[in-house]
């Protein structure tokens, strides 16, 4: 059995980009991350009382509030030392970055999405359809899938309803290849498949209350930052190359969609995503 832990970066009126990502573990490997990242985490607080007592990664990287105290270059070690951590024995990555302005115009082309106007659903659905992917094939039933969020209680029940639900639109996303009267072709899924490897619904936590979704919340900022100093026009040479080195440290433990049918689904979510968004 898998865990994964979500959390999102990025709001519209912000810049644009939105980035929600999560990090899968094994069951038999959670209690040791989490006790990895309690541990690292207690310790960075206690060589500095009175910073914080909560992770929330763009104030930490910027030295926000108590965070002034720390120095830029300690602030920047302990964030590369996350995205290690994260990643070390097997971490996974799931998620989707998305351009709010493609988003707002493949809204109204035509693709019949079922999520109307939240970008935070239409990136929650696509992160469990990509562990979906991934985990079906899993022998043993070792991809059965907990999906923990970081709390949303305004998306939450329409997320949960969405895998419950299990809309057929979803399909081309997880869809497999299989031989019918000797030909390839895309298997169709009956409605009992349809997140079959998520384990009744997606779960919500205070991120205060783990520490893996204040890790999520890291990555994501990672992710995010990376993809809007990509498309600044204004050169930050320094932090251009920071982010690209945390990104070169988490991207090849990203899980990707692969080949998929050419369903309204796929083309929504290639036209949606940020140019910047290997999908």
């Amino acid at each position: 059995m898998k865990f994964i832990y979500v959390d999102e970066s990025g709001s519209a009126g912000g810049s644009d980009v939105f980035v929600m990502c999560g990090l899968m573990v094994d069951a038999y490997k959670l209690r040791k991350k989490t006790a990895d990242f309690d541990k690292m985490l207690a310790e960075f607080l206690a060589r500095h009382p009175g910073s914080s007592t909560e992770l929330k990664t763009s104030k930490f990287i910027n030295g926000k509030g108590g965070w002034s105290k720390i120095s830029a270059d300690e602030r920047k070690d302990f964030l590369r030392r996350i995205c290690e951590l994260a990643v070390a024995n097997g971490g996974k990555l799931f998620g989707i970055g998305l351009s709010f302005d493609a988003l707002g115009r493949v809204r109204e082309g035509g693709h019949g999405h079922p999520f109307g106007e939240s970008y935070w659903l239409a990136a929650g659905m696509f992160t469990c359809a990509l562990v979906q992917k991934k985990m079906q094939g899993v022998k043993n039933s070792k991809g059965l899938t907990v999906v923990i969020m970081d709390d949303n209680k305004a998306e939450m029940p329409r997320l949960s309803d969405g895998l419950y639900g299990a809309d057929e639109w979803y399909d081309g996303l997880y869809q497999v290849r299989g031989t019918k009267r000797r030909k390839k072709l895309w298997l169709a899924r009956s409605p009992e498949d349809r997140f079959d490897h998520i384990i009744n619904t997606a779960f919500a936590i205070k991120s205060h209350h783990s520490s893996l979704v204040q890790v999520a919340d890291a990555i994501c900022y990672v992710y995010r930052r990376h993809l809007e100093l990509k498309a600044c026009d204004e050169a930050y040479p320094g932090e251009t190359a920071y982010y690209q080195s945390l990104v070169d440290i988490l991207e090849p433990h990203r899980e990707k969609l692969g080949q998929c049918p050419p369903a309204p689904c796929v083309e929504f979510y290639k036209a949606a995503k940020h140019p910047g968004w290997k999908l």
